[in-house]
């Protein structure tokens, strides 16, 4: 189904919630309960895949945050 530009807003929101602390009670991005779940199925240095479910809603969606590609050094 996807996300509406808020929802995302908050799934990205609660994503950097809990990657500061993974015990805090997160909210669902859609219906706004209390109970998210979240899995981090990420492919790093590449990409970052996050899992997230909701009892509540039903909500089952996979987001994506692609991340830039290697920093090269030593060309100063």
């Amino acid at each position: 189904m996807g996300f509406s530009a808020d929802e995302m807003k908050a799934a990205l929101h609660s994503i950097a919630r809990w990657r500061a602390d993974p015990e805090a009670p997160l909210a669902c991005p859609r219906c706004g309960e209390t109970g998210l779940s979240l899995a981090d199925h990420s492919a790093r240095p590449y990409t970052e895949w996050y899992q997230l479910s909701c009892r509540a809603c039903g909500l089952a969606e996979m987001v994506h945050i692609p991340l830039g590609p290697p920093v090269m050094g030593g060309l100063d």
